[in-house]
């Protein structure tokens, strides 16, 4: 019996040990994605910010007074 117990407690543990590293990579890939998620969204909005801050200067096309034409 004991030649039975040992072979099989080695393989649960390399088993195990397997499921562990499955389970860390999946994290790590999670985790970077989550990352790269965030650093594309605050470029998204920085970008927007300073868009927003380039219109500021330019006039907005507005109607004239007889409203046929842009000014």
């Amino acid at each position: 019996m004991f030649e039975l117990v040992e072979p099989l407690s080695l393989t649960a543990l390399i088993a195990a040990t397997l499921q562990y590293a499955i389970l860390v990579r999946h994290r790590e890939e999670r985790r970077d994605e989550e990352r790269y998620l965030y650093e594309a969204e605050a470029a998204g909005r920085q970008a927007l910010f300073r868009a927003r801050l380039l219109d500021r200067g330019r006039s907005v096309r507005q109607w004239s007074t007889a409203g046929t034409r842009f000014r």
